[in-house]
C-alpha cells in the first residue's frame, strides 16, 4: 500500500530539518503505527502500519479528524505543567475505539506548536496495563525533575539526537528541539567545553568508548550551568547502533565542591607549613641536641654515645620525612618558571630519586600555559602518572608533552615500560584521583597501552580563561 512521504509534509509545514529527518525515520518503521496530526486533530500524514491498525487506507485518512473515524474511549490526564517550558509541551496517552470495537493505544507528543506525532498500537485485553504504564511514566518524569536528570539518545546512522522533556527543560528549550541533529546540539555547550564533548562523542561513536564528563552548558536563554554527562554505547551483533546518555544539573553541587576543595587546599597548606616550620624545626633541634650529648658522653660512656648518635640519625631521617610530607601538602610552587618550571623540577627529582630519564616538552604559545588551579591539577596528574609508571611499569624513559591550544590544554605522559592491565588500572585509586582532577576542570583523562610496549596517559582539559561566548552566538532563544 503506497503512502505519502513525510518529507513533503514536513517541508510544507516548515519543520526544522532535524525534525523532518527524525519523522522520516519514524514513519518508515514497520513496527509502529504513526500519525502526524495538525490543528483540529486533522491527520496530515500516516504510515501503512497506522492505516492497518485503524482499518482505513492511508488516502482515506489524510485530512480527516480523529473523531470522524474513531471514538476516544479513555484519556489519561497529563501532569499539570509546573513551568513556562512545561506549558509549551503536550504529552498524553489515550485509547481509540475502532468501528469493530477494537481498542488502539495512542501516545501523543507535540513536536512543534500545533503539530503532534501519534504512536499507535493495538491495546491488550488488560486495560490496567496502560494505566500502570502511565503511572510509571509520571513517576519517572517526577524523579527526573526532582533529581534534575535528563536523558538523550543518538541514532548513529542518522546523527539525530532525541531528548527527554527533562533534558529540554535543563537546556531551557521547547519541545520543538526535542529532536535535533548532533551537530546542532554542540552549540549548547560553552566554547571551552565544546571541543571536549565533540572529541568524547566522536570516540564513543567510532570506538564505542563510554565517557563521564563535567561540562559547562549555555542554555537557550543564555544561562551558564554545569552538567555531569555520562554516555554508554548500545551494541547489536557487535555493531554500534546508538549512544545513550544521561545528564544531571550539578551547578550547585559543583559550587559546593569548589568551596570544599578551596578549604581543603588551605588546610593542607597550613598543615604543610606546620610540618615544615614546626615539627621539622623541632626534630632538627632534637637531632643537634642528641649529637651534642653524644660528643660529651664519648669519653666516659662510649656505648651511650653510640646510642645517642643512632637516635640522632633517626631524628635526622624524621626531619627529611617531615619535609617531604610538607612539600607534598603545600601547593605547587609556580613562582619559579611557572607550570613549565614545576614540571622540570618534577622531572629532575624523578631522575635523582629513581634513576629514570624524564623529558618534558612544550608545544603552543607559552602565554597560554595553565596557571592557578588548572596548573595545580595538571601537575598532580602528571606526578601521579609518573609515579605509577615507575612503580608498576619500571620504564627506562618517560616523556611528558604539554600542548596548549587556544581553547584547551593536552597533557600526555608516555613511558616505555611494561604494558598496563587496563582493568586493574581503571579500578585503582591513582587513576580515579586523576579522573576526578580532570573532571573538576571540565576535561577527561584516558590510559592506553602503546603498541610495541609502554603506556600513555592523555588528559584533555579546557582552558579556564577562555572568554564566554556571546549570548547571541549559536544560541536558540525562545
Amino acid at each position: 500500500m503506497a503512502r505519502r512521504k513525510p518529507v513533503r509534509t514536513a517541508s510544507r509545514l516548515n519543520l526544522p530539518p532535524s525534525v523532518s529527518s527524525a519523522l522520516r525515520a519514524v514513519f518508515g518503521s514497520a513496527f509502529h503505527g504513526m500519525l502526524l496530526v495538525g490543528p483540529g486533530t486533522r491527520i496530515i500524514d500516516a504510515n501503512a502500519h497506522a492505516a492497518r491498525l485503524l482499518g482505513i487506507p492511508v488516502k482515506d485518512l489524510l485530512g480527516k479528524r480523529l473523531r470522524d473515524i474513531t471514538k476516544v474511549r479513555r484519556r489519561l490526564a497529563p501532569r499539570e505543567p509546573s513551568s513556562a517550558i512545561d506549558a509549551q509541551e503536550s504529552s498524553s496517552s489515550f485509547a481509540l475505539e475502532r468501528r469493530d470495537n477494537v481498542l488502539i493505544d495512542v501516545a501523543a507528543r507535540e513536536v512543534v506548536p500545533g503539530v503532534s506525532v501519534y504512536a499507535l498500537r493495538e491495546a491488550g485485553g488488560d486495560r490496567s496495563l496502560l494505566d500502570e504504564l502511565a503511572k510509571k511514566t509520571r513517576l519517572l518524569e517526577e524523579s527526573e525533575r526532582v533529581g534534575r536528570i535528563g536523558a538523550w539518545e543518538i541514532d548513529v546512522e542518522t546523527g539525530v539526537v532525541i531528548r527527554t522533556p527533562e533534558m529540554c527543560r535543563m537546556m531551557e528549550v521547547g519541545l520543538a528541539y526535542q529532536i535535533e541533529g548532533i551537530e546542532d546540539s554542540y552549540r549548547y555547550y560553552s566554547e571551552s567545553s565544546r571541543p571536549i564533548i565533540r572529541e568524547a562523542c566522536n570516540r564513543a561513536m567510532t570506538q564505542g568508548k563510554p565517557y563521564d564528563l563535567e561540562l559547562e552548558m549555555v542554555t537557550a536563554r543564555g544561562r551558564r550551568v554545569w552538567i555531569r554527562e555520562v554516555c554508554c554505547a548500545t551494541m547489536q551483533e557487535g555493531r554500534l547502533v546508538s549512544l545513550f546518555g544521561i545528564a544531571q544539573d550539578i551547578t550547585d553541587l559543583r559550587r559546593v565542591a569548589e568551596l570544599v576543595a578551596t578549604s581543603a587546599n588551605q588546610e593542607r597548606a597550613r598543615l604543610g607549613a606546620d610540618l615544615h616550620d614546626g615539627l621539622g624545626q623541632d626534630l632538627t633541634g632534637l637531632s643537634l641536641l642528641l649529637r651534642g650529648a653524644a660528643t660529651r658522653a664519648a669519653n666516659r660512656y662510649p656505648e651511650l654515645a653510640r646510642e645517642l648518635v643512632d637516635i640522632s640519625t633517626l631524628a635526622s631521617k624524621a626531619v627529611e620525612t617531615a619535609r617531604a610530607m610538607s612539600h607534598g601538602m603545600l601547593p605547587v610552587d609556580l613562582s619559579e618558571g611557572g607550570f613549565a618550571g614545576a614540571l622540570e623540577r618534577l622531572s629532575r627529582s624523578t631522575r635523582t630519586t629513581f634513576g629514570v630519564q624524564v623529558t618534558v616538552r612544550h608545544r603552543g604559545d607559552p602565554r597560554l600555559r595553565p596557571n592557578g588551579m588548572a596548573a595545580e591539577a595538571l601537575y598532580r596528574i602528571a606526578q601521579e602518572a609518573i609515579t605509577n609508571a615507575v612503580k608498576h611499569g619500571h620504564p627506562g624513559r618517560i616523556a611528558v608533552l604539554v600542548y596548549v591550544r587556544e581553547i584547551q590544554t593536552v597533557l600526555t605522559v608516555a613511558n616505555d615500560g611494561a604494558r598496563i592491565d587496563l582493568d586493574r588500572t581503571s579500578e585503582g585509586m591513582g587513576f580515579q584521583i586523576m579522573k576526578y582532577r580532570a573532571r573538576m576542570l571540565g576535561g577527561w583523562v584516558d590510559i592506553q597501552p602503546i603498541r610495541g610496549g609502554g603506556t600513555r596517559v592523555r588528559c584533555v582539559v579546557p582552558r579556564s580563561d577562555v572568554a564566554p561566548p556571546s549570548s547571541k552566538a549559536g544560541v536558540v532563544h525562545e
